[in-house]
């Protein structure tokens, strides 16, 4: 009979047994259901811790964090803000689990680990990263930049009460910054949580063994903890929206059982045996997400898988019992047996039993990992596997469990256990009826062992109307349970550390290239020039940048990235008799390095454009304006044919006392800062490279304006005389 159908027909059968009143079908039906879920069923968990820490989107099942977790949420709401275009900032807003959490203790930027500081800027981010927890209380408040920016968020009641929730805010860079913050793109992110406060029955002086202030009803006494089963008893008790514990609609995540349905100081003393110190570290942690949409039997197969521990059911309840070594509770021996002849023994395990096995491979979440499951050491003993004639590989999923430690031990323990492989049934009478799963007890069997001793633990249970009762048992022993940090550690020196950071890609060595300035030749003249010489001095180089920039101006001007062999570069279309810096860095695995400046040095001269400078454009078609004596110029923007960029003044002082009726060609001195008007052909002026054409300009004789003569001759070419 499978596990599921064996649920369901005792779930059948215990309600058959409460209609009619059968006590013998209740208790047969609530041990086939409990003996259902001792094996906790087989899932990928992998896959979703993957899922856990990847953003999710859309509709999630709400969550739950108990003890130190990690995830990267769901996403709520994403815009821009900021800059010219609205777009220099991108904030996403995420929910992290549906409670109030203790902390966050720190998140991942990509694969950078990053210790939460507070909220605001993030050290270490050029002022371009910033993190804001919201822990999930009933008043918290969304950041500024998200009230005054994001799309209906300026509501004070859209604050996700009840929700932890981050807002991360990262601006982009600059297309011309050298070395980006965000190189990859957009982040990613995974944040490292302790989670939900507790309430803990030990710290309740009003439940019978405890002593505290810890109150069921005032979640405003409850504390955080990881202690396993302290986890387990709140998933029982129901996590509900705000804590309103009191309000049974408002139960998100668990099963809502009342304090009669789950005492709490029967989980007392689990709760210390978690709290127990092995080799340094608590016995049983739990750390980890518990989904709205997983079946509480899933769930308590994650605490037990947790706490090395089984599932029983003491009177009639439910519960997890730690992995621990027990006391005997019973002594029976063959004359206890109410029927030899119904006695089962099986001392040996068949090949296709599971619970037979000499080798264990741990895995769990590891948090210097980035949080993804890993294994840790094999568990076995070559001895076994020698005697079995091979390995017999068993492997432990612990999801919850980021201990690599605790992980050892657990894993240890199922491998001790493998190596029990008695089992068998039997009947007793009304002497031992109150017996149940998970009790141990010792047989002293002269027919199956001889006359010797073995100690067995009861896994389920039938009682029937006259006080019989059928156990079936499997082997144990407390050795299965004892951990010699001495002899059992087994460190898992497989386990990698977070990989530093490369390091800085240096700037070429001092000598490694050198600058001059001067001109190169053609058949139309000579043309100013700057000259690089040198050799790559990094053997990683796959490139050489180089840039240039006029010297004291801020930007630099991508010249181009060059094969690694380079040894010289003619940098053209620079102007002439003007001081440059020129930048050389190396390029290795896509990422530019930092820079060497170079000079400044003076380009040399244009030879073969002589006479005055003229305008390719201007950003007024016709700045210049006459009258009978004089000329006047509007501001405007020039650029000559050489590419400078030059910004004209406006003048109406410069230009006075003209003669009337004449064609004047107009010239700025950039050096002097003046205009000055020369009677047309001005071949002197024209003749001048220190000056710069701006046109030509007639004045009028009574208001009458003669045709204008055609412009007179220079460098460059274009421009007009302008007319009335």
């Amino acid at each position: 009979m499978s596990k599921v159908v064996k649920a369901v027909a005792g779930i059948a059968i215990a309600a058959v047994g409460f209609a009619t009143g059968n006590p013998f079908l209740v208790l047969q039906g609530l041990s086939l259901t409990a003996s259902s879920i001792f094996s906790p069923k087989a899932a990928n968990q992998e896959e979703r811790q993957a899922s856990e820490t990847t953003l999710q989107m859309g509709e999630v099942p709400r969550q739950a964090g108990l003890g130190t977790f990690a995830t990267a949420g769901s996403l709520l709401d994403a815009f821009n803000y900021g800059g010219k275009y609205g777009t220099d900032w991108e904030v996403q807003q995420i929910a992290l689990v549906d409670h109030e959490c203790e902390e966050l203790v720190g998140f991942y930027v990509n694969d950078e680990y990053v210790a939460f500081g507070g909220d605001g800027d993030v050290a270490g981010y050029n002022s371009q990263l910033k993190v804001h927890f919201l822990p999930g209380t009933a008043t918290q408040a969304w950041p500024s930049h998200v009230t005054a920016n994001g799309p209906g968020w300026d509501d004070p009641d859209n604050n996700c009460k009840g929700v932890a929730c981050v807002a991360v805010a990262y601006k982009a860079d600059d297309p011309e910054v050298q070395n980006p913050v965000w190189s990859g793109g957009r982040p990613r992110f995974i944040f490292v949580l302790k989670g939900k406060k507790l309430y803990d029955p030990a710290k309740d002086s009003t439940v019978t063994g405890g002593s505290g202030t810890h109150r069921w009803a005032d979640p405003s006494t409850w504390e955080w903890s990881d202690n396993a089963n302290v986890c387990r008893y709140n998933f029982q008790r129901g996590i509900f929206a705000l804590d309103q514990v009191d309000q049974p609609e408002q139960l998100l995540i668990g099963r809502g059982l009342s304090e009669i349905e789950a005492p709490p100081e029967r989980s007392i003393a689990h709760s210390a045996t978690c709290d127990e110190l092995v080799d340094g570290e608590k016995r049983y942690t739990f750390n980890g997400l518990i989904g709205a949409d997983e079946e509480f039997l899933t769930v308590e197969g994650y605490f037990a898988a947790a706490m090395a521990g089984i599932i029983r059911q003491p009177e009639g309840s439910i519960e997890v019992e730690p992995g621990q070594a027990k006391a005997v509770v019973a002594e029976i021996t063959d004359l206890d047996i109410l029927n030899l002849a119904e006695v089962q023994y099986e001392a040996f395990r068949g090949e296709g039993d599971r619970e037979w096995i000499n080798s264990v491979i741990p895995r769990y979440v590891e948090p210097d990992q980035k949080w993804k499951m890993h294994t840790a050491s094999i568990r076995r003993d070559y001895a076994d596997i020698i005697a079995d004639g091979g390995q017999r590989v068993e492997t432990l999923e612990l999801k919850q469990v980021t201990v690599e430690g605790q992980a050892e031990r657990c894993a240890e323990i199922t491998r001790k256990l493998g190596r029990l492989q008695g089992k068998g049934g039997l009947s007793l009478g009304p002497r031992f009826c109150e017996l149940e799963e998970g009790d141990w007890i010792g047989w002293t069997s002269a027919r199956h062992f001889g006359g010797a001793r073995k100690v067995f633990r009861i896994e389920s249970y039938q009682r029937d109307g006259k006080w019989h009762i059928r156990i079936d048992l499997r082997e144990i022993a407390a050795s299965v349970y004892a951990f010699d940090p001495a002899s059992d550690s087994n460190p898992n020196t497989a386990t990698a550390t977070q990989q530093a950071a490369p390091p800085a890609i240096d700037a070429p060595g001092a000598a490694a290239w050198s600058l001059l300035g001067g001109q190169v030749s053609g058949p139309r003249g000579d043309q100013p020039a700057l000259f690089l010489s040198g050799a790559s001095d990094d053997s990683l180089a796959q490139a050489i940048r180089v840039e240039q920039r006029v010297s004291g101006t801020t930007p630099w001007i991508h010249g181009g990235d060059f094969p690694p062999a380079m040894t010289e570069k003619a940098i053209t279309g620079v102007a002439d008799e003007t001081a440059y810096e020129v930048a050389v860095s190396y390029v290795v695995s896509g990422e530019p390095g930092a820079r060497r400046v170079l000079g400044p040095v003076t380009t040399g001269v244009m030879e073969g454009a002589r006479g005055a400078r003229w305008i390719a454009s201007k950003s007024l078609a016709y700045p210049l304006t006459s009258d009978d004596d004089s000329i006047a110029v509007a501001a405007f923007t020039g650029t000559l044919y050489d590419g400078s960029q030059v910004s004209f003044p406006a003048d109406t002082d410069d230009m006075t006392s003209l003669a009337s009726g004449t064609n004047f060609g107009v010239f700025y001195d950039p050096l002097a800062g003046t205009y000055s008007a020369h009677e047309s052909p001005a071949e002197t002026q024209m003749a001048d490279r220190s000056l710069i054409f701006i046109g030509g300009q007639s004045t009028s004789d009574s208001g009458v304006y003669d045709d204008p003569p055609t412009p007179p001759g220079g460098s460059g070419g274009g421009g007009n005389y302008n007319t009335p």
